[in-house]
């Protein structure tokens, strides 16, 4: 019964036979172009820039973000707000992701100083069966 539902482009072990008729014609489908992928990949777009007399080449991204802080280090208020803004979003992010030490409560202090004590003991066993040369 179960040979009934087998499928007839494959062979024993499961495999498709070459030259049969795939069964996914059309493929993958292909990923959606949103409006994020979009601009992420118009700002990875590098281009050519001169710094102080050196041509160098740049993202626009990090071309938009010296443009932003040059014209909010200038004065002007709204790139300011948004320089500020865009900061303390990356340090909260920054922040979120920082990997802390865990803090060793008391009994974890208790548990410590037993395994020190227990190696303590092994390594001055250890030091008094030693044979005298």
């Amino acid at each position: 019964m179960a040979d009934d539902h087998r499928d007839t482009n494959r062979d024993q072990s499961g495999r498709f036979r070459a030259g049969a008729a795939s069964p996914n014609p059309r493929g993958r489908p292909r990923k959606a172009n949103d409006v994020d992928a979009a601009l992420m990949g118009a700002l990875s777009e590098k281009v050519m820039v001169t710094e102080q007399g050196k041509r160098k080449r740049k993202t626009k991204l990090a071309i938009t973000a010296t443009q932003l802080a040059n014209k909010g280090a200038g004065g002007d208020l709204r790139a300011t707000k948004m320089v500020l803004e865009q900061a303390r979003k990356t340090e909260e992010r920054a922040q979120a992701q920082a990997v802390r030490a865990p803090v060793m409560t008391k009994s974890d202090h208790a548990l410590a100083a037993l395994v020190c004590e227990r190696i303590a003991k092994i390594l001055g066993q250890g030091a008094s069966d030693a044979p005298n040369a």
